[in-house]
């Protein structure tokens, strides 16, 4: 898996703790030997620099732009590690792919 960071985001989750969020796209290679088909999945993810939090939805589609639409989402939201997985899952299921 290689990553792609799309943005860093600065913020503030309590009174004493500046935090950096550093969102990124994951991009999987698939590759079916039957077909000899090659394909790129992508997923997306989002780590806390302080502390090395990360959390990490691989998989979410084969779609660049569908991709890209979800990372600029999360980002523009703050998603952290914790919340990315519900995310990723509510953005599915309402979205489609």
């Amino acid at each position: 898996m290689r990553h792609m960071e799309i943005c860093k985001k600065r913020t503030r989750f309590d009174a004493d703790c500046d935090c950096t969020l550093v969102y990124y796209v994951t991009v999987d290679e698939l590759f079916d030997p039957r077909t000899g088909i090659e394909l790129e999945s992508f997923g997306v993810g989002v780590t806390i620099c302080e502390n090395g939090e990360t959390g990490i939805v691989p998989n979410v589609t084969f779609s660049k732009a569908g991709i890209l639409s979800l990372a600029d989402l999360i980002a523009s939201h703050l998603v952290t590690p914790v919340t990315i997985r519900d995310i990723v899952e509510d953005w599915l299921c309402a979205d489609g792919i």
